[in-house]
């Protein structure tokens, strides 16, 4: 049961800032007011001409001119308000309240007059007559519904005149079956009154579902506009790092060959002994450092181009032994002081590759040098090369080292990211080796497979694609053989 506040609410606004459901509510209304002099004159001519059998001319045509002159100021009033509304599709609550009593106004006058008929029309005696006068104003109910089924202020109103016509002139000409007439009109006045609260709202919900979807619908462009936005100025970021990078690879490199030069000069004493073997030390050290800071650089930059999709590669016909030769020449002195033993499980015979000799020395070095970081010593490191089962071919290193916790894998994979073991190492690096391999061999179009268990060690490949896969020299050996095995 609707509380009176509640039910004031659906017949008018009750605050004082827009509400736009009501005002499409009223629009809705002033767009079917402003047509319905269309069917209304024309059923109101009709009507006169039929009455004019039992009526005389001039009361007929009073009446029309009333119904006409009533009809004209209410389709005024409403065009009125269709045009307000594209102007001000915002219009304030207490203008949508004035707009509601012009409304209600505009009916009462057009709904008295077209109920003046009762009488005007009405003739003593003449049965039929009488019975079409009261049938007219109770089937009005029903267009008065689809005219004013947007606004219940106006549905009330015009049944409310139409309700009193009728039950006034039951008693005003005193008829005879009043009483059952007069029941059987509540009744269906009842059903109408029922039918119109659904109508209404259904009307509200979809007026409701309308702007929540136009809100949505706002919501989403603006996002997507923020969205380009925040692309393009991620873009131009990307491209002010990349000149930036460009501009300090010359400015960062030129200074710091000269000090690793020069500081192996003094190192090697060239020029003549240092006296102090501290100067010695320090020009080692600064050598060292040097080294250690213009590969950092180096890293950086290649992952930048990487990043930026301009990382040029030039693919040939690569022999995997040379490679495999120089990067563990490159981290065999470094394996042994730490007592590690680096151990090839190659394929036999071994393909060659269709892609960038440089990239696949920088994958298998990345690799080696990670691993020979965080193994323990007196443990093995398998450099491998072999076919997956779908025929594409791979190249990694697997480890015995602490391994990587299942949920840091993506994160050591991230530029700059490192597990909880390289944070644990002071100069372990700086998280650029694996995000490098893994850019480099997906600009080879393969994979990069990353996998651990604690405690048991570390499996990093990468897959290149079966296409690059080049066949041994020798066709007739077609039985392959792993000359170590690994895990």
């Amino acid at each position: 049961m609707l509380k009176p506040s509640e039910f004031w609410a659906l017949l008018v606004p009750t605050g004082d800032k827009p509400d736009a459901v009501f005002q499409q509510q009223l629009l809705l209304l002033g767009d079917a007011h402003r047509a319905a002099y269309k069917t209304n004159i024309p059923l109101a001519l009709i009507i006169a001409l039929a009455f004019s059998y039992w009526v005389s001319l001039p009361t007929v045509l009073f009446w029309f001119s009333l119904v006409f002159v009533f009809q004209s100021i209410n389709a005024y009033n409403a065009a009125r308000f269709v045009s307000l509304n594209r102007t001000n599709p915002a219009l304030s609550g207490p203008e949508l309240r004035r707009w509601v009593a012009r409304f209600a106004i505009a009916i009462f006058f057009y709904h008295s007059s077209w109920s003046l008929c009762l009488y005007l029309f009405w003739v003593d005696g003449e049965v039929d007559n009488n019975l079409f006068l009261l049938t007219i104003i109770a089937l009005s109910l029903t267009p008065t519904i689809l005219l004013n089924r947007s606004s219940l202020a106006n549905f009330f109103t015009s049944t409310s005149v139409l309700s009193v016509f009728f039950g006034t002139a039951l008693f005003w000409h005193d008829v005879a079956t009043k009483w059952p007439v007069l029941a059987a009109y509540s009744i269906f006045t009842a059903s109408i009154i029922g039918y119109a609260l659904r109508l209404n709202n259904g009307s509200h919900r979809e007026i409701v579902l309308s702007h929540e979807k136009t809100d949505l619908i706002n919501a989403l462009s603006k996002s997507m506009e923020e969205s380009n936005s925040a692309r393009a100025r991620a873009e131009e970021a990307s491209r002010a790092k990349s000149q930036f990078l460009a501009n300090m690879s010359h400015e960062l490199r030129t200074p710091l060959n000269a000090i690793i030069g020069f500081s192996e000069v003094m190192n090697r004493e060239v020029f003549g002994a240092l006296e102090n073997e501290k100067y010695k030390q320090y020009s080692s050290d600064i050598h060292d450092s040097g080294q250690h800071l213009l590969a950092l650089i180096n890293d950086v930059l290649d992952l930048s181009k990487i990043e930026a999709g301009q990382y040029s590669i030039s693919t040939e016909r690569v022999d995997l032994v040379p490679v495999a030769d120089e990067c563990h020449r490159l981290v065999e002195l470094h394996a042994e002081v730490n007592g590690l033993s680096i151990v090839r499980s190659f394929v036999d015979p071994l393909p060659n590759l269709e892609a960038d000799e440089r990239a696949l020395r920088q994958i298998w070095l990345n690799l080696l040098t990670n691993a020979v970081k965080f193994s323990p010593r007196s443990s093995q490191i398998h450099l491998v090369a072999d076919y997956t089962d779908t025929g594409a071919f791979f190249i990694g290193v697997y480890d015995e080292g602490p391994g990587i916790p299942q949920h840091e894998l993506t994160k050591v994979l991230e530029t700059f990211g490192q597990g909880t073991e390289g944070i644990s190492r002071p100069g372990s690096g700086t998280g650029l080796g694996l995000s490098i391999v893994k850019g480099l061999t997906e600009a080879h179009g393969g994979e990069f497979i990353l996998e651990s268990e604690v405690g048991l060690g570390t499996r990093a490949i990468a897959v290149f694609p079966k296409s690059s896969v080049i066949a041994p020299d020798n066709p007739s050996i077609t039985q392959r053989q792993r000359a170590v095995s690994y895990p």
